[in-house]
Protein backbone atom coordinates (compact mmCIF):
# COMPACT_ATOMS: atom_id res chain seq x y z
CA UNK A 1 0.00 0.00 0.00
CA UNK A 2 1.79 2.87 -1.26
CA UNK A 3 -0.43 5.80 1.24
CA UNK A 4 0.36 3.16 4.63
CA UNK A 5 4.74 3.24 2.56
CA UNK A 6 4.52 6.89 2.59
CA UNK A 7 3.23 7.66 6.30
CA UNK A 8 6.03 4.98 7.60
CA UNK A 9 8.70 6.71 5.72
CA UNK A 10 7.28 10.41 6.80
CA UNK A 11 7.51 8.86 10.49
CA UNK A 12 11.12 9.19 10.66
CA UNK A 13 11.40 12.22 8.96
CA UNK A 14 12.51 15.11 11.59
CA UNK A 15 14.50 12.26 13.08
CA UNK A 16 16.79 11.76 10.28
CA UNK A 17 16.86 15.72 10.41
CA UNK A 18 18.13 15.90 13.96
CA UNK A 19 22.23 15.95 13.68
CA UNK A 20 22.54 13.45 16.69
CA UNK A 21 20.65 10.96 14.76
CA UNK A 22 20.88 11.61 11.07
CA UNK A 23 19.99 9.23 7.99
CA UNK A 24 23.12 6.24 9.21
CA UNK A 25 21.60 6.57 12.94
CA UNK A 26 17.87 6.07 11.39
CA UNK A 27 19.19 3.00 9.66
CA UNK A 28 20.26 1.33 12.80
CA UNK A 29 17.16 2.19 14.76
CA UNK A 30 15.35 0.48 11.84
CA UNK A 31 17.63 -2.56 12.37
CA UNK A 32 17.12 -2.61 16.20
CA UNK A 33 15.66 -4.99 18.33
CA UNK A 34 14.51 -4.26 21.89
CA UNK A 35 13.13 -5.83 24.48
CA UNK A 36 10.87 -4.02 26.89
CA UNK A 37 10.19 -6.02 29.85
CA UNK A 38 7.05 -4.99 31.57
CA UNK A 39 4.51 -2.99 29.65
CA UNK A 40 3.21 -0.72 32.41
CA UNK A 41 3.73 2.49 33.13
CA UNK A 42 7.05 2.99 31.88
CA UNK A 43 7.10 0.17 29.67
CA UNK A 44 4.07 1.34 27.50
CA UNK A 45 5.51 4.99 27.37
CA UNK A 46 8.76 3.29 25.86
CA UNK A 47 7.33 1.21 23.87
CA UNK A 48 5.35 4.02 22.08
CA UNK A 49 8.16 6.49 21.93
CA UNK A 50 10.31 3.44 20.10
CA UNK A 51 7.59 2.26 17.94
CA UNK A 52 7.17 6.13 16.62
CA UNK A 53 10.85 6.71 16.70
CA UNK A 54 11.00 3.66 13.89
CA UNK A 55 12.60 0.50 16.05
CA UNK A 56 12.15 -2.22 13.88
CA UNK A 57 11.80 -4.90 16.48
CA UNK A 58 9.79 -4.83 20.04
CA UNK A 59 9.74 -7.77 22.14
CA UNK A 60 7.32 -6.39 24.95
CA UNK A 61 6.40 -9.27 28.00
CA UNK A 62 4.62 -8.80 30.55
CA UNK A 63 2.55 -11.22 32.85
CA UNK A 64 -0.38 -8.57 33.55
CA UNK A 65 -3.71 -7.25 32.41
CA UNK A 66 -4.83 -3.80 32.08
CA UNK A 67 -6.82 -2.70 35.14
CA UNK A 68 -8.83 0.42 35.26
CA UNK A 69 -6.17 2.26 37.83
CA UNK A 70 -3.83 1.94 34.85
CA UNK A 71 -5.31 4.45 32.77
CA UNK A 72 -4.25 6.99 34.75
CA UNK A 73 -0.67 6.51 33.22
CA UNK A 74 -0.68 3.49 31.11
CA UNK A 75 -1.31 5.54 27.99
CA UNK A 76 -1.29 2.47 25.39
CA UNK A 77 -4.44 1.14 26.85
CA UNK A 78 -8.13 2.07 26.91
CA UNK A 79 -11.41 1.48 28.91
CA UNK A 80 -12.40 -1.21 26.74
CA UNK A 81 -9.68 -3.01 27.17
CA UNK A 82 -9.75 -3.08 31.25
CA UNK A 83 -13.18 -4.35 30.56
CA UNK A 84 -12.23 -7.24 28.53
CA UNK A 85 -9.09 -8.34 31.05
CA UNK A 86 -6.85 -8.05 27.83
CA UNK A 87 -3.29 -8.63 28.60
CA UNK A 88 -0.70 -5.97 28.71
CA UNK A 89 1.82 -7.13 26.39
CA UNK A 90 -1.07 -7.89 23.78
CA UNK A 91 -2.88 -4.87 23.32
CA UNK A 92 -0.02 -2.96 23.93
CA UNK A 93 1.27 -4.59 20.43
CA UNK A 94 -1.73 -4.28 18.89
CA UNK A 95 -1.95 -0.50 19.26
CA UNK A 96 2.20 -0.30 18.16
CA UNK A 97 1.06 -1.63 15.12
CA UNK A 98 -1.49 0.66 14.48
CA UNK A 99 0.89 3.73 15.22
CA UNK A 100 3.87 1.89 13.30
CA UNK A 101 3.08 -0.79 10.90
CA UNK A 102 6.87 -1.38 9.55
CA UNK A 103 7.56 -2.14 13.37
CA UNK A 104 7.48 -5.82 14.14
CA UNK A 105 5.89 -6.68 17.61
CA UNK A 106 6.02 -9.42 19.10
CA UNK A 107 4.18 -9.61 22.30
CA UNK A 108 4.87 -12.50 25.18
CA UNK A 109 1.82 -12.87 28.20
CA UNK A 110 4.56 -14.50 30.18
CA UNK A 111 6.29 -14.14 33.80
CA UNK A 112 9.87 -12.86 33.44
CA UNK A 113 12.10 -15.35 35.62
CA UNK A 114 15.02 -17.57 36.21
CA UNK A 115 13.84 -19.72 33.79
CA UNK A 116 12.32 -17.37 30.80
CA UNK A 117 14.54 -14.28 30.85
CA UNK A 118 17.61 -15.66 29.19
CA UNK A 119 15.03 -16.56 25.84
CA UNK A 120 13.39 -13.10 26.44
CA UNK A 121 16.54 -11.51 26.01
CA UNK A 122 17.60 -13.67 22.59
CA UNK A 123 18.02 -12.11 19.79
CA UNK A 124 17.65 -8.36 21.37
CA UNK A 125 20.70 -5.33 21.17
CA UNK A 126 18.68 -3.51 24.04
CA UNK A 127 16.44 -3.77 26.69
CA UNK A 128 14.22 -1.33 28.51
CA UNK A 129 13.51 -1.63 32.01
CA UNK A 130 9.88 -1.59 32.48
CA UNK A 131 9.62 -3.85 35.80
CA UNK A 132 7.65 -3.33 39.20
CA UNK A 133 9.81 -4.91 41.50
CA UNK A 134 13.81 -5.13 42.65
CA UNK A 135 13.34 -8.66 42.32
CA UNK A 136 12.50 -8.67 38.06
CA UNK A 137 15.01 -5.67 37.66
CA UNK A 138 17.81 -7.68 39.06
CA UNK A 139 17.33 -10.97 37.45
CA UNK A 140 17.05 -8.38 33.81
CA UNK A 141 20.84 -7.10 35.45
CA UNK A 142 22.15 -10.49 35.72
CA UNK A 143 20.94 -11.89 32.38
CA UNK A 144 21.49 -9.02 30.37
CA UNK A 145 25.11 -8.84 32.21
CA UNK A 146 26.11 -12.41 30.98
CA UNK A 147 24.78 -12.05 27.55
CA UNK A 148 26.71 -8.64 26.89
CA UNK A 149 23.41 -7.01 26.40
CA UNK A 150 23.39 -3.10 27.16
CA UNK A 151 19.72 -2.10 29.25
CA UNK A 152 17.89 0.85 30.57
CA UNK A 153 17.31 1.17 33.86
CA UNK A 154 14.09 3.16 35.27
CA UNK A 155 12.05 3.70 38.20
CA UNK A 156 9.26 5.97 39.47
CA UNK A 157 7.05 6.06 42.59
CA UNK A 158 4.59 9.03 43.74
CA UNK A 159 6.83 12.21 41.71
CA UNK A 160 9.91 10.25 42.02
CA UNK A 161 12.01 8.80 39.07
CA UNK A 162 15.55 7.84 38.12
CA UNK A 163 16.92 6.08 35.16
CA UNK A 164 20.62 5.19 33.72
CA UNK A 165 22.20 3.34 31.06
CA UNK A 166 23.68 -0.43 32.16
CA UNK A 167 26.04 -1.23 29.48
CA UNK A 168 28.19 -4.67 30.72
CA UNK A 169 32.05 -3.92 30.78
CA UNK A 170 31.64 -0.16 30.55
CA UNK A 171 29.79 0.61 33.44
CA UNK A 172 28.97 -0.09 36.83
CA UNK A 173 25.55 -2.56 36.90
CA UNK A 174 22.76 -2.68 38.87
CA UNK A 175 24.28 -4.93 41.78
CA UNK A 176 27.41 -2.36 42.29
CA UNK A 177 24.54 0.21 42.90
CA UNK A 178 22.23 -1.67 44.83
CA UNK A 179 24.35 -4.34 46.54
CA UNK A 180 21.28 -6.02 48.44
CA UNK A 181 17.87 -6.10 47.30
CA UNK A 182 14.84 -4.24 49.92
CA UNK A 183 13.19 -6.40 51.35
CA UNK A 184 9.49 -6.43 51.05
CA UNK A 185 7.79 -3.39 51.96
CA UNK A 186 11.74 -1.34 52.69
CA UNK A 187 10.67 0.88 49.59
CA UNK A 188 7.04 2.44 49.00
CA UNK A 189 5.21 1.60 45.66
CA UNK A 190 2.48 3.18 43.36
CA UNK A 191 0.32 1.45 45.76
CA UNK A 192 1.57 2.72 48.85
CA UNK A 193 2.57 6.29 47.69
CA UNK A 194 0.76 6.67 44.71
CA UNK A 195 2.07 7.86 41.47
CA UNK A 196 1.81 10.86 39.11
CA UNK A 197 2.10 10.44 35.34
CA UNK A 198 4.94 12.96 34.31
CA UNK A 199 7.03 11.83 36.97
CA UNK A 200 6.59 8.41 34.66
CA UNK A 201 6.89 10.58 31.56
CA UNK A 202 10.40 12.09 32.37
CA UNK A 203 11.81 9.02 33.26
CA UNK A 204 10.91 7.44 29.81
CA UNK A 205 12.20 10.24 27.99
CA UNK A 206 14.84 9.76 29.88
CA UNK A 207 14.90 6.01 28.94
CA UNK A 208 14.35 5.94 25.83
CA UNK A 209 16.76 8.82 25.11
CA UNK A 210 19.83 6.38 25.85
CA UNK A 211 18.33 3.75 23.88
CA UNK A 212 18.24 5.18 20.73
CA UNK A 213 21.88 6.38 21.33
CA UNK A 214 22.96 3.23 21.65
CA UNK A 215 20.78 1.97 18.68
CA UNK A 216 22.07 4.83 16.68
CA UNK A 217 25.51 3.49 17.48
CA UNK A 218 26.17 6.82 19.71
CA UNK A 219 27.76 5.09 22.65
CA UNK A 220 30.22 8.22 23.26
CA UNK A 221 26.74 10.06 23.46
CA UNK A 222 25.25 7.89 26.27
CA UNK A 223 25.81 9.55 29.98
CA UNK A 224 27.07 7.58 32.87
CA UNK A 225 25.48 9.20 35.27
CA UNK A 226 22.23 8.44 37.68
CA UNK A 227 19.69 10.63 37.11
CA UNK A 228 17.09 11.29 39.52
CA UNK A 229 14.31 14.04 40.04
CA UNK A 230 11.53 14.94 42.06
CA UNK A 231 8.96 16.85 39.91
CA UNK A 232 6.47 17.91 42.85
CA UNK A 233 9.29 18.80 45.11
CA UNK A 234 11.13 20.62 41.96
CA UNK A 235 14.49 18.26 42.72
CA UNK A 236 16.97 16.77 40.63
CA UNK A 237 20.31 15.36 41.19
CA UNK A 238 23.30 13.49 38.97
CA UNK A 239 25.23 11.06 40.61
CA UNK A 240 28.34 9.84 38.14
CA UNK A 241 29.05 6.62 37.95
CA UNK A 242 32.85 6.42 37.66
CA UNK A 243 34.34 4.44 40.16
CA UNK A 244 31.44 2.69 41.28
CA UNK A 245 31.71 -0.82 39.54
CA UNK A 246 33.01 -3.40 42.44
CA UNK A 247 35.71 -5.64 41.42
CA UNK A 248 34.25 -8.23 43.33
CA UNK A 249 30.71 -7.87 41.77
CA UNK A 250 28.61 -11.15 41.48
CA UNK A 251 27.05 -10.44 38.69
CA UNK A 252 29.74 -7.94 36.59
CA UNK A 253 32.79 -9.01 38.20
CA UNK A 254 35.39 -11.50 37.00
CA UNK A 255 34.06 -14.43 38.93
CA UNK A 256 30.19 -13.89 38.40
CA UNK A 257 27.48 -16.28 40.46
CA UNK A 258 24.26 -14.65 38.80
CA UNK A 259 22.78 -15.66 42.21
CA UNK A 260 19.20 -15.42 41.08
CA UNK A 261 19.28 -17.02 37.86
CA UNK A 262 20.90 -19.52 39.64
CA UNK A 263 17.65 -19.26 42.76
CA UNK A 264 15.29 -20.44 40.12
CA UNK A 265 11.59 -19.24 39.80
CA UNK A 266 9.31 -17.87 43.13
CA UNK A 267 6.05 -20.08 43.19
CA UNK A 268 4.36 -16.90 44.67
CA UNK A 269 4.64 -12.98 44.00
CA UNK A 270 2.58 -9.92 45.47
CA UNK A 271 2.33 -7.70 42.27
CA UNK A 272 3.17 -4.10 42.43
CA UNK A 273 0.66 -1.59 42.83
CA UNK A 274 -2.30 -4.11 43.62
CA UNK A 275 -3.94 -6.05 45.62
CA UNK A 276 -2.87 -9.41 44.29
CA UNK A 277 -0.67 -12.55 44.42
CA UNK A 278 0.74 -14.38 41.56
CA UNK A 279 0.60 -18.04 41.59
CA UNK A 280 2.58 -20.27 39.72
CA UNK A 281 1.55 -23.45 38.68
CA UNK A 282 3.80 -26.12 37.45
CA UNK A 283 1.54 -26.83 34.61
CA UNK A 284 -0.26 -25.08 31.71
CA UNK A 285 -3.37 -24.23 31.52
CA UNK A 286 -6.10 -25.39 29.01
CA UNK A 287 -8.43 -22.28 28.87
CA UNK A 288 -11.26 -23.96 27.29
CA UNK A 289 -11.55 -26.75 30.03
CA UNK A 290 -11.30 -24.51 32.34
CA UNK A 291 -14.10 -22.48 31.23
CA UNK A 292 -16.38 -24.86 30.75
CA UNK A 293 -15.25 -26.26 34.13
CA UNK A 294 -16.31 -23.27 35.95
CA UNK A 295 -19.54 -22.43 33.83
CA UNK A 296 -21.51 -19.50 35.36
CA UNK A 297 -18.55 -17.95 37.17
CA UNK A 298 -16.47 -16.87 34.75
CA UNK A 299 -16.64 -13.24 34.10
CA UNK A 300 -14.31 -13.17 31.42
CA UNK A 301 -12.51 -15.35 28.50
CA UNK A 302 -9.80 -14.62 25.63
CA UNK A 303 -7.76 -16.64 23.52
CA UNK A 304 -4.98 -15.48 26.48
CA UNK A 305 -6.86 -16.21 29.96
CA UNK A 306 -10.19 -16.98 31.85
CA UNK A 307 -11.43 -15.00 34.80
CA UNK A 308 -13.74 -15.65 38.02
CA UNK A 309 -14.65 -14.42 40.81
CA UNK A 310 -15.03 -15.92 44.39
CA UNK A 311 -16.60 -13.61 46.89
CA UNK A 312 -14.23 -10.56 46.83
CA UNK A 313 -11.64 -12.30 44.86
CA UNK A 314 -10.86 -12.09 41.33
CA UNK A 315 -9.08 -15.07 39.99
CA UNK A 316 -7.18 -14.71 36.34
CA UNK A 317 -5.71 -18.26 35.06
CA UNK A 318 -3.14 -17.29 32.26
CA UNK A 319 -2.65 -20.08 29.82
CA UNK A 320 1.20 -20.69 31.03
CA UNK A 321 -0.83 -21.84 34.35
CA UNK A 322 -0.38 -18.45 36.00
CA UNK A 323 -3.51 -17.56 38.79
CA UNK A 324 -3.69 -13.94 39.51
CA UNK A 325 -5.60 -13.90 42.53
CA UNK A 326 -6.88 -9.75 43.26
CA UNK A 327 -8.65 -9.08 46.76
CA UNK A 328 -5.61 -10.62 48.68
CA UNK A 329 -1.55 -9.51 49.39
CA UNK A 330 -1.40 -12.44 51.52
CA UNK A 331 0.40 -15.17 49.54
CA UNK A 332 -0.81 -18.10 51.42
CA UNK A 333 -4.12 -17.04 51.51
CA UNK A 334 -3.74 -16.96 47.58
CA UNK A 335 -2.47 -20.38 47.27
CA UNK A 336 -5.29 -21.96 48.91
CA UNK A 337 -7.95 -19.99 46.82
CA UNK A 338 -6.08 -21.49 43.70
CA UNK A 339 -6.39 -25.00 45.22
CA UNK A 340 -9.67 -25.04 45.87
CA UNK A 341 -10.50 -24.04 42.68
CA UNK A 342 -8.01 -26.04 40.71
CA UNK A 343 -6.70 -28.54 42.70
Amino acid sequence: MPERDSAVQALADRQIRFAGIGADGQRAIGAGRVLILGVGALGAACADMLARAGVGFLRLVDRDIVDHSNLQRQTLYTVHDADTAQPKAAAAAARLRAINPACTVEAQVVEANAATIEAMLAGCDLAIDGTDGFHTRHLLNEAACRAGIPWIYGACVGAYGCSCAIIPGDTPCLRCLQDQLPAAGDSPTCDTAGIISPAVHMVAAWQVAEALKILAGRRAAVRRELWTTDLWANTRQKLRLDGWRDPGCAVCGPQPTYPLLNAGPSASVTLCGRDAVQVTRAVAADLGQLAGKLGGFVTARNEYLVRWVDGERTLTCFRDGRVLVQGTGDAVAARACVDRWLG
